[in-house]
């Protein structure tokens, strides 16, 4: 069985001069405008919005082909994910968007220049197109470079402005073969106390599960209080502008736990026979927590998707399959066995 798995590889781009950022900036602001304007039809139908739209919006917008419909699709997974999410009288507001770039409208290569040697070629619109040098980190400079081996391939770019400064996450994807028939369900929970939970079970002794382990998830919740408590200080200062700079420190660092949290899962379900992982869906988790205030806070700070996300494609590396159940199905098991 194949499957692929995708990963996404961030970048900043490095000291554009002026008019690249204006550039930036106009695409931007008609791309915004442009996925506001598909929402108004309501419709989560790519086809019906192109027949009815296509002609008009090109004469509105000022835009590449390839943007048109990748606004189009931004417009219906928007409106897609509100529905599923909402909860009652919520209206939708898009406030922010990051402008997706295909493989028709983007070229990306490395070359011998001293500033950097990558650089991402943007087509914004019939005329106008911006050269713009990109730099990694050393671990992303190693997929980038991977993906330019042939181990991965390019798929889309999406340009993200964050804080006045511009990054291009590139999204990556493999195909992978993963095994038809697995023996060992490596059953994964999450919770307040525990950050998560592995134990096996073999298809020939479901009975008797073998040599559970657990991860408290401390230095996350450690991390958390902490941030917390800086910022709760800096709020009372006024110091907005220092929050924000604290809330991608604190994220890189919740991020680096959850990938150590992430391999060692993977590597507790490798150690068993032909194994695969399966993990509770978590949609709408959140909405049926309601405990204590402090219990509250703790709960929704761990970040429990983000680990699940991180495992799929780390297990799907390795050739092992990830499943998820509903959550009607993992209902009452920590009543059927509370340790």
């Amino acid at each position: 069985m194949q499957k692929d798995v995708q990963v996404t590889v961030v970048g900043k781009v490095f000291k554009p001069n002026r008019l690249k950022v204006l550039a930036l900036n106009r695409t931007l602001n008609k791309y915004f405008r442009l996925v506001k304007w598909y929402l108004r039809f309501n419709s989560k139908s790519k086809s019906v919005l192109h027949e009815n739209c296509y002609e008009e919006v090109k004469r509105r917008f000022n835009l590449n082909t390839a943007l048109i419909q990748t606004a189009r699709d931004k417009a219906v997974e928007v409106l897609k994910s509100f529905e599923k999410n909402k909860k009652d009288d919520n209206v939708l507001e898009l406030k922010k968007i990051s402008i997706r770039f295909d493989k028709r409208c983007y070229n990306f290569s490395k070359t011998t220049n001293v500033l950097t040697p990558y650089w991402l070629t943007l087509s914004l619109n019939r005329r106008e197109r911006v050269n713009l040098p990109i730099i990694f980190g050393e671990r992303q400079k190693q997929r980038i470079e991977g993906a330019f081996r042939g181990e991965w391939q390019f798929s889309t770019v999406e340009m993200v402005k964050r804080n006045g400064e511009w990054y291009a996450h590139f999204v990556l994807t493999k195909t992978v073969e993963l095994l038809d028939e697995p023996e060992t369900v490596i059953a994964v929970d999450r919770g307040e106390h525990n950050l998560a939970v592995a134990v096996a079970i073999s298809k020939g002794n479901p009975d008797r599960p073998m040599k559970g382990q657990f991860w408290r998830g401390e230095e996350i919740k450690r991390i958390r209080g902490l941030y917390g408590h800086i910022r709760r200080k800096l709020q009372k200062k006024n110091r907005i502008g220092k929050v924000k700079k604290l809330k991608g420190r604190e994220r890189r660092k919740v991020n680096q736990q959850l990938h150590l949290i992430a391999n060692e899962i993977v590597a507790y379900a490798k150690q068993f026979p032909k194994p695969i992982i399966v993990m509770e869906d978590l949609t709408r988790i959140r909405e049926n927590f309601r405990k204590s205030k402090k219990l509250n806070k703790r709960f929704h700070s761990l970040p429990f998707r983000k680990l699940q996300t991180i495992i799929d494609y780390k297990a799907k590396l390795q050739g092992i399959d990830v499943q998820y159940l509903p959550k009607k199905e993992t209902r009452n098991t920590s009543k059927t066995c509370h340790r």
